[in-house]
């Protein structure tokens, strides 16, 4: 019923409770990608974009809700990590920007995750770790050659996601939850910003505490190739900000003695009660 009244919305030209045209909306972004490429009429398309909204959306509540529950138990236990995420979620949604060219979060959301790099960090790190689904599978259309080892087609394979992300020639130090790993400051501006794997070295002599980046590609929590995930863009983008307004005004810290135990269910989830306090966050002017 809800993508009925997005459609009806899309169609009529509707503005949303700011004023804007939802004529740029997602519904509307897919039906104009599906005519351009395949000539066919918006009505006969309807139907299937609905079902690819609901997955999308419907798909992705459970493992956004599990990353999260997840990505506050991780900051509750490292104070250090935590702070740094709320002073670059404080430090974003600040009125005052550095630039002219910069607009605040609070007047344009579409600047969050670009000023949230750390944040973005600490959630890839919560999934690489802890990824929501431990595990998938896929079937070969052909037979593959794989390290001497012809495996032929129509088989189903497994992919042990933690297996992938905890093995040290994917990721150094593998068990150790370091968001660095993906980010750094920024000399000029003094910002967390995206490591390259590329570019930087892997080692560095006389310096055991370096951390070498992380090669994006290694993490399979959304799978890889023509077939990923869906809603992978959507997932990092409202998990990075949710966390950051999470952060940013609440500090959070973890009960004495609690063993987290994971329970499965559609994915991987924490316990049905998770003793974490939260607190209101005092920021001096």
């Amino acid at each position: 019923q809800r993508v009925q009244e997005i459609d009806t919305t899309r169609k009529n030209g509707s503005e949303d409770h700011t004023g804007k045209s939802r004529s740029d909306d997602l519904l509307t972004a897919l039906l104009k990608s599906k005519v351009e490429s395949q000539g066919i009429n918006q009505d006969d398309t309807h139907d299937e974009l609905a079902k690819m909204l609901l997955t999308l959306f419907f798909a992705g509540y459970d493992t956004s809700s599990v990353l999260l529950s997840m990505v506050m138990w991780s900051v509750a236990k490292d104070p250090r990590i935590q702070q740094e995420c709320a002073k670059e979620a404080h430090d974003a949604s600040s009125t005052k920007t550095s630039s002219k060219n910069e607009r605040s979060l609070h007047e344009d959301a579409s600047q969050w995750e670009s000023r949230l790099a750390y944040c973005r960090a600490v959630i890839l790190e919560t999934l690489r770790l802890h990824p929501p689904a431990p595990s998938n599978s896929r079937v070969f259309n052909k037979d593959v050659e794989l390290d001497g080892y012809t495996i032929p087609r129509r088989t189903r394979v497994c992919l042990p996601i933690i297996a992938i992300h905890t093995d040290e020639r994917n990721f150094a130090r593998p068990t150790e939850f370091l968001p660095e790993r993906w980010v750094r400051t920024d000399a000029n501006t003094d910002r967390w910003i995206a490591r390259d794997y590329k570019t930087e070295p892997e080692f560095v002599e006389n310096d055991p505490a370096y951390v070498p980046p992380a090669n994006p590609h290694n993490i399979f929590t959304f799978s890889d190739g023509a077939r990923n995930c869906v809603g992978h863009r959507l997932a990092l983008q409202e998990s990075t900000i949710i966390f950051a307004c999470l952060v940013r005004d609440l500090t959070v810290d973890l009960r004495e003695g609690f063993v987290m135990q994971k329970r499965k269910k559609f994915a991987l989830a924490p316990p049905v009660e998770m003793p974490l306090i939260f607190r209101k966050r005092e920021w001096r002017s």
